[in-house]
């Protein structure tokens, strides 16, 4: 008989999993953060060509358009709550991305994203780091370094295409050809450095190059670097947060950069959301946000090895 009908989490593990969601809840509702709950389906998407989004037919759904996709988080209508007037706010919502499956992805996914108003990048790391602790129970060591420090540690030139080629084919992986530099940069990171961050306790890497910015502001001292950080727990990416960009006009400039970079590529192009821009024009208030992987964070705290095991149903059983 197929077996697959069954959980891929134990229910005592799901138990566990819905307790660190109530204190996941409590931890936000004692600083005053206001849970929200926005689309999932949306007739715009993330051109963001590093994320394959899952397209939807709305065509008979009485949407706006005929095209949409999964949310790959909800970011887009979250800082539309915060231009409108939420004040700080935070949401546990389902996220969708294709292609991604394996022992720390999952097609579907649960992201727990918040923005903070008024808060630099080092309140939020602060802030983050709290949140860990505070569902771990215990105090952790925190490790804060630049990107560019994450490099020299491992006494790598991020700098260098033949230098990063070379080791990566040295450790046998494939890179497939025509990556540009930050791609190429970014697939190295991955897969050299990022496996030995975090092993002693939570690791923030931050000042991510201009070019890997995504939707965060240049540091205003230097406009080479992005205000961006992640968040690594026992070679695990846990979370990624911004200062958040709030210029309409910088933000789609960036939107076209991906779609163009997507044409490249032989990607499909993903429809901009406009209402987003309208709601940078409008005003978004200075602040920073967060997304952090809250299906990676319970395994690891749970002391789990892959993400079905804190799963209902991971997607070979949905």
């Amino acid at each position: 008989m197929d077996s697959r009908w069954q959980p891929s989490a134990s229910i005592d593990v799901l138990k566990q999993r819905a307790q660190l969601l109530t204190q996941t809840r409590a931890f936000f509702a004692e600083r005053e953060v206001l849970e929200v709950q926005t689309p999932v389906l949306a007739t715009a998407g993330n051109p963001d060509p590093h994320i394959d989004s899952i397209a939807a037919d709305l065509s008979q759904g009485g949407f706006a358009a005929e095209q949409g996709w999964l949310n790959t988080s909800p970011e887009f209508c979250m800082k539309r709550l915060l231009s409108a007037g939420s004040g700080d706010i935070y949401q546990l919502a389902p996220a969708f991305r294709a292609g991604e499956a394996g022992r720390w992805h999952n097609p579907e996914f649960t992201i727990l994203e918040w923005y903070r108003l008024g808060f630099d990048m080092p309140q939020l790391m602060a802030e983050v780091a709290d949140l860990v602790m505070d569902l771990a129970g215990q105090t952790l060591p925190v490790q804060q370094l630049t990107w560019a420090d994450a490099w020299r540690a491992e006494q790598l030139d991020p700098n260098n295409e033949a230098e990063l080629l070379a080791c990566l084919q040295a450790e046998q992986i494939d890179v497939p050809t025509g990556l540009s530099l930050a791609a190429l940069q970014d697939l190295a990171f991955s897969l050299l450095l990022q496996p030995q961050l975090g092993e002693q306790g939570l690791c923030f890497v931050y000042h991510y190059p201009a070019e890997q910015a995504s939707l965060a502001r240049l540091a205003p001292a230097d406009n080479s670097v992005a205000e961006r950080f992640e968040l690594f727990w026992q070679g695990v990416e846990l979370a990624n947060g911004f200062v958040e960009l709030a210029d309409s006009s910088e933000q789609a400039a960036r939107f076209a950069a991906d779609n163009h970079q997507r044409q490249q590529h032989q990607q499909p192009t993903i429809a901009v959301d406009q209402h987003l821009l309208a709601a940078l024009a409008q005003g978004l208030p200075a602040c920073a946000g967060v997304a952090v992987g809250f299906d990676r964070l319970a395994a690891l705290l749970l002391n789990k090895t892959q993400l079905a095991d804190v799963l209902s149903f991971n997607a070979s059983r949905s």
